[in-house]
C-alpha cells in the first residue's frame, strides 16, 4: 500500500504542480464555453453600416410604408450609437432588446421606377457584386391581395442571413396587414388590443417548510432552464478529460525513456496502475473543488445562489470518480500497447466517441430528461456519469432508483474495464518494438 501512495503522490504532483495545470485550469472553460460570452461581448461591439437598397415597387403602396420605417429605424440608431458604432448609454445593455451589432445598420432606400427586366436585374446584380448596392426589393403588384401567390424578393448575396430581410418582410407584412383591415371597414387599433398576447409565467413547484408555512413558487428563467444543465455536463467532461489525458502522457514518457522498467524493478504492475488511477482521481477531486469554488463564487456575486445545483454536488462527485477511473484506465491501456503518440491518438477515437456521445442529443434530454431516451441513455455505463448529472441538473423529480442504478452499473464496468485495462497494462508496458495489433490487445485483456 506504501508503494501505492507514493506511486499516486508522484502522479498527484506530476498533474497539479505545474504551470501547465493552472494555464489548462484557465483555458479549459474558455475553450469550452467561451463562444457563449464572445456572442455577448461582440453584441455590443462594431460600427453602424449604411446599406443602400433599391425598391421597385409594383404596387404602388409599400415604397411609402418602407421608405417611413426606414427613416424611424435610422433616428432611433442615430440616438442609441455614436459615429463609431459604440452605445451612448454606456450602461445600457444593447444586447438586451435594442440594436446590437448585426442589428445596427441603417437603411438608405431608392425608388426603381417600373419593373426588373432581365437587363435591369443583371445591371443592379453587378452593382451588389462591385459593393455599390446592398441589395434590391421587387414588390408584386398583388401583394395585398394575395400575397402568398405574388412574394416580394430579395435580392442580396446575404439574403439568407441578411437582418435587412427579415426587417423588410416585418415592414411588409404589418403594412399588407392593416391594408387588408382597412379595405374590410374594421380598426387595425382595435385589432392590435386584441391581439396582445397573454403572459403565461413558468414558475417551479411549491413546497412545505417544517414549520408549515408553504414557500411560494419562484420563476423559471427559460435561459437557466437550458444552459445549467449544459454547463454541469461541460464541468463533467472537463474534468474527466483533465484528468485521464496525463494518464496517457504519464505512460507513453515512462515507456520511451525506459523508466518503466526502473519502475518495475520495485513495484508490481498492479501496483504502479493503482497508484497512477490514485492520483488521477485525487487530481480529479482537486479540478472539481476549484471549479465550484469558483463557479459558487460568482454566482453568489451575481444573485444567482438559488440556481445552484447544491443537491446534486454528491451525486456529482460519485460519478465523477467513477468516470475518472473508466476513462482513465482505458487512457492508461492505450497508452502501455503503443510507442508513440500519434498510434494512441487513432485508438482513442472510439473512447472519445463515448465519452462526447451525450453533447450529441442533450438538449433533447433537457427538453424531457424523464423521458424514456433520456433514461435508458442515461443507464448506459460508459455514458452514465454526464448524462444522469446532466438529467439531474435540470430541476425536475429523477426517480431515486436511476441514478443509484447508474452507480451500481457504472461501478460494475468500472470494476471490469480496471481489470481488463490492468492486464493489457501488464503486458503492453514493457512492450517494445512493433506496435501491437487491435486483436492482441484484445487477447492481451481477455487472457492476460
Amino acid at each position: 500500500m506504501n508503494k501505492i501512495l507514493t506511486i499516486a503522490l508522484r502522479e498527484y504532483k506530476a498533474m497539479v504542480a505545474t504551470k501547465t495545470f493552472l494555464l489548462s485550469i484557465v483555458m479549459m472553460p474558455i475553450l469550452m464555453l467561451g463562444g457563449l460570452f464572445a456572442i455577448r461581448l461582440l453584441n455590443n461591439v462594431g460600427e453602424v453600416k449604411e446599406r443602400k437598397i433599391v425598391v421597385a415597387d409594383s404596387s404602388g403602396q409599400m415604397y411609402a410604408v418602407l421608405e417611413v420605417a426606414a427613416a424611424g429605424r435610422n433616428t432611433m440608431i442615430d440616438e442609441m450609437f455614436d459615429e463609431n458604432g459604440n452605445p451612448k448609454d454606456k450602461d445600457s445593455d444593447i444586447g438586451g432588446g435594442g440594436p446590437s451589432l448585426n442589428k445596427a445598420q441603417k437603411f438608405l432606400l431608392e425608388k426603381q421606377e417600373g419593373p426588373l427586366i432581365d437587363e435591369l436585374l443583371i445591371e443592379l446584380s453587378d452593382k451588389v457584386r462591385n459593393q455599390e448596392l446592398y441589395g434590391f426589393i421587387e414588390i408584386p403588384e398583388g401583394i395585398v391581395s394575395s400575397p402568398t401567390e405574388n412574394p416580394v424578393k430579395f435580392y442580396s448575396q446575404d439574403s439568407g442571413l441578411s437582418p435587412a430581410r427579415r426587417w423588410i418582410q416585418g415592414v411588409i407584412a404589418n403594412a399588407v396587414k392593416n391594408e387588408r383591415l382597412a379595405n374590410a371597414n374594421i380598426d387595425p387599433t382595435i385589432v392590435a388590443q386584441a391581439s396582445l398576447p397573454v403572459q403565461v409565467q413558468g414558475l417551479g413547484l411549491v413546497s412545505q417548510a417544517s414549520d408549515g408555512s408553504v414557500t411560494e413558487a419562484k420563476e423559471k428563467d427559460e435561459l437557466t432552464a437550458i444552459f445549467l444543465p449544459m454547463g454541469v455536463m461541460m464541468l463533467m467532461f472537463m474534468i474527466i478529460f483533465m484528468a485521464s489525458q496525463p494518464m496517457l502522457e504519464s505512460v507513453l514518457e515512462e515507456k520511451s525513456q525506459r523508466i518503466a522498467e526502473v519502475l518495475l524493478g520495485s513495484a508490481n504492475p498492479f501496483q504502479l496502475m493503482s497508484g497512477k488511477l490514485l492520483g488521477s482521481v485525487a487530481g480529479s477531486v482537486t479540478i472539481f473543488t476549484i471549479y465550484a469554488s469558483g463557479i459558487f463564487f460568482v454566482a453568489m456575486k451575481q444573485g444567482y445562489t438559488a440556481s445552484f445545483p447544491v443537491a446534486t454536488l454528491p451525486w456529482f462527485v460519485i460519478f465523477q470518480v467513477l468516470g475518472v477511473l473508466f476513462y482513465a484506465s482505458l487512457f492508461l491501456a492505450v497508452g502501455a500497447s503503443v510507442t508513440q503518440l500519434k498510434e494512441a491518438q487513432s485508438m482513442l477515437l472510439p473512447v472519445w466517441m463515448l465519452l462526447m456521445a451525450p453533447m450529441f442529443i442533450w438538449i433533447f434530454i433537457v427538453q424531457d430528461p424523464n423521458g424514456s431516451v433520456a433514461t435508458w441513455f442515461s443507464l448506459i455505463p460508459p455514458v452514465t456519469p454526464t448524462t444522469m448529472l446532466l438529467r439531474m441538473s435540470t430541476g425536475q423529480t429523477i426517480p431515486i432508483w436511476q441514478p443509484i442504478l447508474g452507480v451500481v452499473l457504472t461501478s460494475l464496468a468500472t470494476v471490469l474495464v480496471v481489470m481488463l485495462a490492468g492486464r493489457i497494462f501488464r503486458v503492453g508496458i514493457l512492450w517494445q518494438g512493433k506496435t501491437p495489433k487491435l486483436s492482441e490487445i484484445i487477447r492481451w485483456g481477455l487472457r492476460g
